[in-house]
């Protein structure tokens, strides 16, 4: 398994464009950004007093990467990501080679597992160097960088920063298996990067369309399937670790009871990792791989 994934890791980070400009970008960004910040932090007494006004504390700063994890663009571009990495084997004719001497179940759980490995730890140097970067920022602007806020302590941070990993994760896992689908499927990387992101909207757009179904058989209450989806589960289990409530959204709070708690949606969010999953394998396993 450990040869396996040594493999695995260096032939998706021999796609360096696609690995750097995907994954890689996010600790990059975090670097470049807050370096810029410092220009303004250096020279505009706007910012410099903006900035000690309400000053942010390292641990606020820390978990700042991890607020992008769920958007939308990001569900994207790790979409792009895993399509280059399933099915980018059909159009390479990976496959054909190694799956006549090799199990399949190993191979494709390996690939879902090293991606998530790789997007974890671009997204936890992102959270260090954001927390780094920032105390720089923010000392040239010349306010007191802090650790924690008032009565935060690290078991608090601790706690949110593991909440907000599983959710990364999980992510990663959801958008891996929608791209794998579609590679398994259309056999080609622009055709599973096009599947994955009709899931990805069908599922941004879901609010919408049972917002307007609701209203038209006059079943407002109908709103609340919303809430089984992977992107509000996922919403709603960050805002618990950040705020200690669930996640809000307007139409849901009148019409749905509100949200789930977050252990529902920790449930609902394995339940679609690995139902997801699953149909991944016993597709990819009943597949002719010669044709």
């Amino acid at each position: 398994m450990t040869q396996l994934f040594r493999a695995e890791w260096m032939k998706i980070n021999g796609n360096r464009f696609v690995a750097g400009m995907l994954v890689w970008i996010f600790p990059v960004g975090a670097i470049t950004f807050l370096s810029l910040a410092l220009i303004p932090a250096f020279a505009s007494d706007v910012f410099k007093a903006q900035v000690n006004a309400n000053p942010p504390t390292w641990s606020m700063q820390t978990l700042l990467p991890w607020a992008v994890i769920n958007s939308f663009v990001t569900r994207l571009a790790l979409i792009g990501f895993a399509a280059d990495v399933f099915a980018g084997e059909y159009q390479r004719s990976m496959w054909k080679n190694l799956l006549p001497r090799r199990r399949r179940v190993p191979l494709i759980l390996m690939k879902f597992f090293t991606m998530g490995v790789m997007v974890l730890l671009a997204f936890f140097l992102a959270c260090v160097f954001s927390g780094i970067w920032s105390g720089f920022v923010v000392r040239t602007a010349g306010a007191p960088y802090e650790t924690f806020g008032p009565n935060e302590t690290f078991g608090d941070f601790a706690r949110t920063f593991g909440f907000n990993a599983l959710v990364a994760y999980a992510s990663v896992l959801i958008a891996a298996s929608f791209a794998a689908l579609g590679g398994i499927i259309t056999r080609s990387i622009l055709g599973a990067v096009g599947v994955g992101a009709v899931f990805t909207i069908a599922e941004q757009g879901m609010l919408a369309l049972l917002f307007m179904i609701g209203n038209l058989l006059q079943i407002p209450q109908i709103i609340g399937l919303y809430k089984f989806t992977p992107g509000y589960n996922l919403s709603n289990i960050t805002s618990w670790a950040t705020s200690g409530t669930a996640y809000s959204l307007p139409p849901i709070d009148q019409y749905a009871g509100g949200g789930f708690s977050a252990e529902t949606s920790l449930v609902l969010v394995l339940l679609w990792v690995i139902g997801l999953m699953a149909l991944t394998v016993w597709l990819f396993r009943r597949q002719d791989i010669t044709t």
